[in-house]
């Protein structure tokens, strides 16, 4: 196998001046790069790529941590993960997927994903030794990327009052991220800026799966008073449309249904469900145009960015 030293006997320079070539090969004379690179050609060498990386004590590796209870193959993380990966290896980037944890991994950055506020904590402990940029945010007050949740459920909220439902109510999610607090303010906010009363018994939450939000509207339909339900997510919103096509219960005339994801979900239901959709691949794509400025940089100035969401009006809204 050759070596940087049998490069060096075939062109006359040191062995530092090879090690520059392929390290700074901008400080080389174009002469003797060009020398080096026909030598280097004609012999057939490959660099060593670890000793490089530990020369260099860089990876060109972005750890990608997923936490918390997010499902590695729900679309939400899948579209995700494609736009970082596309962004990353754009830019020369290599992509190290984690669920176990990113203490044990040599790379440059990382970003995080479904961390509740005290992971949020311990990670950014670390912010001195790599860059660390969060997709969701629980303290405002690091680097961060996130869809807009609170304007999301406002956004829907005020589509259906706009479309007369007059007792709206709302079905939360039930877990210790920040994200479900945001959506349900949204909701709060909107309702009271537009003078409506939420109807009573009819403001809950619960965990995200498809037979809770099965579970919650049999109660809420037979405790409350409601025309209209917006929800935290769209597998929510398929437990709500399961009950109302169970009961005979007309969507969306005696029913209005309003989910919040968009992406695909709100189409294995008859008729499809009006949802928020999350841009999350757009997400993706800048969370690693961040991670990537500031590793090129060296700057780490405050990221704060939120991607908008957007309505999708199908057939579960009037």
């Amino acid at each position: 196998m050759a070596t940087i030293k049998d490069i060096a006997q075939a062109t006359g320079v040191s062995a530092m001046t090879v090690s520059r070539y392929f390290n700074e090969p901008d400080k080389l004379k174009p002469k003797t790069f060009e020398k080096i690179k026909k030598a280097v050609e004609e012999i057939g060498y490959q660099p060593n790529m670890v000793a490089r990386l530990l020369a260099t004590k860089k990876t060109n590796i972005i750890c990608v941590y997923i936490a918390g209870d997010i499902d590695p193959l729900h679309p939400f993380t899948l579209q995700t993960i494609a736009g970082i990966g596309e962004k990353l290896g754009e830019n020369g980037y290599s992509m190290l997927l984690s669920r176990e944890g990113y203490e044990k991994y040599t790379c440059d950055g990382i970003i995080a994903m479904g961390l509740s506020i005290e992971q949020e904590k311990e990670l950014l402990r670390h912010s001195h030794e790599k860059a660390i940029i969060l997709f969701g945010n629980s303290s405002h007050s690091s680097n961060w990327v996130d869809i807009n949740n609170y304007h999301g459920t406002y956004m829907a909220t005020k589509y259906m009052i706009e479309r007369g439902y007059r007792n709206i109510g709302y079905i939360g999610i039930d877990n210790e991220l920040e994200y479900p607090i945001e959506r349900h303010q949204g909701y709060v906010d909107c309702m009271e800026e537009f003078g409506m009363e939420i109807p009573q018994y009819a403001d809950v939450k619960v965990p995200n799966h498809e037979e809770d939000g099965y579970r919650v509207t049999s109660e809420i339909w037979k405790q409350a008073t409601v025309d209209g339900l917006v929800c935290a997510s769209d597998v929510l919103a398929l437990g709500v449309m399961r009950y109302a096509n169970e009961k005979d219960i007309s969507v969306p005339d005696e029913l209005g249904v309003m989910g919040f994801d968009g992406l695909g979900y709100e189409k294995l239901v008859t008729p499809n469900l009006s949802t928020i959709q999350q841009p999350v691949y757009e997400a993706g794509k800048a969370l690693a145009e961040r991670m990537v400025e500031v590793l090129k940089s060296g700057e780490y100035a405050a990221t704060e960015m939120f991607i908008e969401p957007v309505l999708k009006v199908n057939g579960s809204t009037k």
